[in-house]
Parts: C-alpha cells; sequence; structure tokens
C-alpha cells in the first residue's frame, strides 16, 4: 500500500492523478450490508488554524444491519498544518489506520471531507476511498469551492453544487426544515447512489448514522472516555 504524500507539492500531484482516473461505479448490494464512518477530532480551545502536531483523536465505526457496532480508535499527532484542499495531509494517515483498525470491509464509508467539491477535483473523500479500495460519500456542513442554490425545506429536497459547469456535490435536506448537508459522491459512488444511502442513513438524525456515531466517540475519546460503547 503506497504511503501519503508528505509535502504539498506531493499532495497537489496525487490528488491531480486521481482527478484524471476513471472507476466502476458502485452497485448497490442486495441484500443488507456494513456501513461505516469515521472521524477526527482535535484538542479544543485551539486558537486559529490547525497547526502540525496537534493531538488527534480518531474513531472509526462499523454500523452492521441488525444495529449493532464496531468501534476503532487512535490517536496521534497531525502531520501537517490545517490548509483548505489539503486536507489528505493532516488527517489521511490517522484516519486510514482507524478505518483498517475496524479488520472488516464495509460497503460504504461516510469520509467528513469532501470529494470533486475541491481545487483538484479529489478531496481527501475521494483520496481515502482510493486508498482503502471502499466506495465513500463526503458529508460537510458547506461546500469548499462550489456553488449552488439552497434546496426545499422538506427531507430529500436537493440542489446541485457546480464548480463552473461540473456538478460536484449537492445540497441535501435530510429533514424536515433543518439545515441541509452537502453530499460529496466520493470513490465508486455517483450522485444518485450518495443521495439514496445518505438518505436511507438519516431517518432519525441530520447526520449519517455511521458517521454520527463515529463524531460522537471520537469526542468521547478525546474527553478521555475509554469504554467505546458508543
Amino acid at each position: 500500500m503506497s504511503s501519503w504524500p508528505t509535502t504539498t507539492d506531493e499532495l497537489i500531484l496525487e490528488q491531480k492523478r486521481l482527478a484524471t482516473l476513471s472507476f466502476t461505479c458502485w452497485e448497490k448490494p442486495t441484500k443488507p450490508f456494513i456501513s461505516a464512518g469515521v472521524f477526527v477530532c482535535y484538542g479544543r480551545n485551539v486558537a486559529g488554524a490547525g497547526k502540525k502536531d496537534d493531538q488527534g483523536w480518531a474513531s472509526a465505526v462499523a454500523l452492521f444491519p441488525g444495529g449493532s457496532v464496531k468501534v476503532f480508535r487512535v490517536s496521534g499527532r497531525a502531520t501537517f498544518d490545517y490548509i483548505p484542499g489539503l486536507l489528505a495531509l493532516r488527517d489521511g494517515p490517522l484516519l486510514e489506520k482507524a478505518v483498517l483498525g475496524l479488520e472488516l470491509r464495509p460497503e460504504i464509508l461516510f469520509v467528513n471531507a469532501t470529494s470533486r467539491d475541491h481545487p483538484y477535483r479529489a478531496g481527501l473523500a475521494l483520496h481515502l476511498g482510493y486508498k482503502l479500495d471502499v466506495p465513500t460519500v463526503g458529508i460537510t456542513r458547506n461546500p469548499l469551492i462550489a456553488e449552488g442554490s439552497l434546496p426545499g425545506i422538506k427531507r430529500g429536497n436537493k440542489s446541485e453544487l457546480r464548480v463552473g459547469n461540473e456538478t460536484v456535490a449537492f445540497w441535501l435536506r435530510t429533514q424536515d426544515n433543518k439545515a441541509p448537508l452537502v453530499v460529496h459522491p466520493g470513490y465508486r459512488l455517483d450522485g444518485d447512489s450518495a443521495i439514496e444511502v445518505v438518505l436511507f442513513y438519516t431517518e432519525k438524525y441530520r447526520t449519517p448514522e455511521p458517521l454520527r456515531l463515529a463524531r460522537k466517540s471520537a469526542r468521547l475519546y478525546r474527553a478521555g472516555v475509554e469504554d467505546q460503547a458508543v
């Protein structure tokens, strides 16, 4: 398995390369499947943008069809400053360790990152999925560089987000009258499939359940709660 880029020049070259690749499109299994979410958080009350060597706490949570979960947590130091568009330098290695620690291959992985909504069309959600060879959906609160009007206020309402003439992501209302999320089709997922799985996992909460559980687990880990139950 190739290592993560360690310089901005290396990462940008890899992002540009990933943006040119074509991937076989994911086909939804006919039977219920394992999904997962992965999330990393850093120390609170840190002034300014994140810096190299910030302490990070990452958690990956696999969600099984019956509702049971498997959790793997790992902590480590950020390998780079926070720079928009170059998140893979900072978070990529820790997120990969967390997912690999589950010792299973989920059918879908939810990531708090962008995909084609990116200066080089290859954000961390796409990059991580490619490295793990796991289909990914990116979920963010706001677009990175894409633009588009907000959708209607009902669950399931959506609208396109574009960079130039290219549709790269979607606003999606996952709960009536709640703020929409940005859905980023990642590695091997098209827009329709990404929206379908996000709606499937947001029947109760605004955030897709695997990602919500991973975020909760990472924050508990940061707080010193060692019990991995989420």
